[in-house]
């Protein structure tokens, strides 16, 4: 419990500061979706011991919990819902 706060005072100002940027960027919404796309290699890299890209893929699921943890709990659910929905303007 007490790592966890420490975590969350660590990286307050970077989720911000990506909350901020992500209505323009789509990074949450992209990282979200690299995950999602790649979950079927997981397995796969469990039985050929490939611990990199279960690395990778362990990192980009906390990456993703500690945003969305911070985004839950500071935003409206319309709010939310902008940040997960971003879509490329022509």
């Amino acid at each position: 419990s007490a790592d966890l706060k420490l975590l969350e005072e660590a990286t307050i100002t970077v989720c911000k500061s990506l909350a901020e940027k992500n209505p323009r960027t789509g990074n949450l919404g992209a990282l979200i979706k690299v995950f999602l796309s790649r979950t079927r290699e997981l397995k796969i890299s469990a039985e050929c011991q490939n611990h990199l890209f279960i690395w990778q893929a362990h990192n980009a699921l906390f990456i993703i919990c500690c945003l969305l943890k911070v985004f839950i709990s500071q935003m409206t659910e319309e709010e939310l819902q902008l940040h997960l929905t971003y879509e490329e303007k022509a």
